[in-house]
């Protein structure tokens, strides 16, 4: 009885639990909400986070190179000789031997005072890269982008094609039907109709391949984006604004590359303040034996201080290798930007192209469209005067629809071109 009313229970709240679920997906979807969400839903976007972690640490730590640092070393040795003094032993006095058993504990403390400038430039050099790794995200989401707008079209493209095949097998309902007529007053043979009904299996063959394409892609943009879309019809069809077709690269690759330049250009700086002088204050304090007096063999206590100095003078050239080599490096780069833009303007003309003759064909769906609608018009009359069957009147009827459809199918395609042109610019 207990399980019979757990399953009873479990059939009357399935629909609720199924339509909380469906809730967070809206009833009418655009595409700029999709690709938010697939955003949001994109692993690879913590990484912004886990990226400007990370540089906040290098850069602490890389503040902290300013401050002393304070070491303690401890040694204790054991050796075969130590240093003496050949002089004989004179009366009442004799000169100590030291021990060779030595034993020191040093606190040590340093202090930069000028550092050349390599703190600075460790930090520029860190400010790069961090950069760079953000922009590096900035690439995937933008193909994560294309990825969505190109399931989103998709969908839209199957499903006038959907509605395109169902016109056609209404369109072959009635020609079947009058076709039937005809043969049953012998002036059709019964392979006529067959041929009709043949083409009509076709129809409805495509009709089950593209619900189950609409399915996968559904799927996968669901799978993207996180959200639970059950139907083509809750897409929005997008409107892209193109303000102008002057050439602006704002693609994430291309100022990828700009950033990798500006990387380089910190390297050089810190190749230069490598050779930089480099001023320290130190400090010792100490206890052990012997101390800096090595003719006092007991354990005693000492310190000192003072400020030190290096200077690199002289590196064999290896500083100025290094700025060729990067400079080398800087020119590569400029190279593929250089390429970078001559494909992305061949590209660019392409779907330039691509627009202008979608917009033609829409002007010649526009023409026809109204030229079906006087067929249909004067159709109309003609059935109401009795002149032709109700099919026939059908069959121009689903032309007009088609042709209707024709021109809904261009307008996506032309939403589509445009939106391909400002994803080549990066304006997506």
């Amino acid at each position: 009885m207990k399980k019979f009313t757990l399953y009873i229970l479990i059939v009357l709240l399935y629909p609720v639990v199924l339509n909380a679920q469906n809730s967070t997906t809206p009833e009418k979807v655009s595409l700029q909400y999709c690709i938010q969400q697939a955003i949001k839903n994109f692993p690879v976007q913590k990484q912004l986070q886990l990226n400007q972690s990370k540089y906040k640490l290098e850069q602490e730590n890389t503040k902290k190179n300013y401050l002393p640092t304070l070491d303690l070393n401890g040694m204790a040795s054991y050796q075969s000789d130590v240093t003496k003094v050949p002089l004989p032993p004179t009366l009442g006095f004799s000169i100590p031997e030291i021990s060779k058993d030595w034993y020191k504990v040093n606190l040590d403390l340093e202090q930069f005072i000028w550092d050349g400038g390599m703190t600075k430039n460790q930090k520029v050099l860190q400010t790069a890269d961090y950069k760079i790794a953000d922009q590096q995200v900035k690439v995937k989401t933008f193909t994560l982008k294309k990825q969505v707008d190109i399931l989103y079209f998709n969908i839209l493209f199957s499903q006038t094609s959907l509605d395109a095949l169902h016109v056609l097998i209404k369109d072959l309902d009635a020609r079947i039907k009058d076709a039937e007529t005809a043969m049953q007053n012998g002036t059709l043979l019964p392979a006529d109709v067959d041929a009709l009904k043949v083409n009509k299996k076709l129809a409805q063959q495509q009709i089950i391949e593209k619900s189950e394409e609409q399915k996968g892609l559904i799927g996968s943009l669901n799978q993207l984006t996180g959200l639970n879309i059950q139907s083509a019809k809750q897409l929005i069809v997008p409107k892209a604004n193109i303000t102008s077709y002057t050439f602006v690269n704002n693609r994430p690759e291309y100022k990828l590359l700009e950033l990798q330049k500006n990387k380089i250009s910190a390297l050089e700086k810190m190749s230069t303040v490598k050779r930089m002088p480099k001023i320290k204050l130190f400090g010792q304090a100490g206890y052990g034996r012997p101390g800096y007096d090595m003719l006092d063999d007991d354990f005693k206590t000492y310190y000192k201080v003072g400020v030190s100095l290096h200077w690199n003078i002289f590196d064999w050239n290896r500083v100025k290798n290094e700025k060729q080599i990067l400079t080398i490096q800087s020119d590569i780069i400029k190279t593929e930007q250089e390429n970078f833009n001559q494909s992305l303007r061949a590209e660019l003309k392409k779907q330039l192209a691509s627009i202008q003759k979608v917009e033609k064909l829409i002007q010649t769906d526009k023409d026809i469209l109204q030229l079906q609608k006087n067929v249909v018009a004067a159709a109309n009359n003609k059935l109401k005067n009795g002149t032709i069957t109700a099919t026939t009147y059908l069959i121009e009827l689903n032309k007009e629809i088609k042709a209707q459809l024709t021109m809904e199918a261009h307008k996506i395609q032309l939403e589509f071109a445009k939106y391909q042109y400002l994803t080549t610019l990066g304006n997506l």
